[in-house]
């Protein structure tokens, strides 16, 4: 009998002495705005995170409950970690209909607010919590005789539209810009003569779908 209880005991102390499995350890290392479908509108964001597995095996980020949270936006996390440390680029695609809060806030000075959190053993765990701002980069403008041309530096289409303030004239513009980009700047009115004068673009600037501002660019 009592060797029949140390039987039943035997796999209990094996489970008691095996080591427990650590949460693993996660750092954002930046973020990058990677592209602009137009048909349905959707912003593409890719975010470049370090994990660190201080196991010695492999740990599914499921066991965890990982959940990356940008703005409004929550993304589980279905990644299985290899001991020590890996870097995984986590992709977010944001749409009008359910992210343009979070999308306007990314492309804002303020940017979003961020985190990947989780639980263990019953318990909150927050790998990281910070904010991020993925502003646009400012057009340049470039004359070329009688053409303007409007250089986009950003990884996504932008469209321009507004005035051109030249010689005391104002004068209709346009342009769709592609990504990384330059295009000619369609000039309603323009006569022979303005190209020599100084002056500025008042134009409003589109993510088409989902964000516009206002900015002034000087020739």
């Amino acid at each position: 009998m009592k060797r029949f209880a140390l039987l039943l005991a035997f796999p209990a102390l094996l489970a008691a002495c095996a080591p427990r499995t650590l949460a693993p350890e996660a750092r954002l290392l930046g973020g990058e705005i990677r592209g602009l479908e137009l048909s349905p509108p959707a912003l593409l964001l890719g975010l470049k995170v370090a994990f660190q597995n201080p196991n010695p095996v492999p740990i599914p980020l499921s066991a965890f409950g990982a959940r990356l949270r940008v703005g409004e936006v929550v993304l589980p996390l279905d990644l299985t970690l290899p001991p020590g440390e890996k870097e995984e680029v986590l992709l977010l695609r944001l749409t009008p209909k359910e992210a343009l809060a979070t999308a306007r806030a990314l492309l804002s000075p303020e940017g979003a607010e961020m985190a990947l959190e989780g639980q263990t053993l019953g318990q909150p765990l927050t790998f990281f919590r910070t904010r991020l701002s993925l502003p646009l980069e400012p057009l340049r403008v470039r004359r070329s005789g009688v053409n303007l041309f409007l250089e986009n530096p950003n990884p996504i289409p932008l469209r321009a539209e507004g005035s051109l303030v030249l010689l005391g004239q104002r004068l209709s513009v346009r342009a769709d810009l592609p990504a990384r980009g330059e295009a000619r700047v369609q000039v309603v009115g323009f006569r022979p003569g303005l190209e020599r004068g100084s002056g500025r673009l008042e134009l409003r600037l589109e993510v088409p779908g989902f964000f516009a501002q206002e900015i002034v660019l000087p020739l």
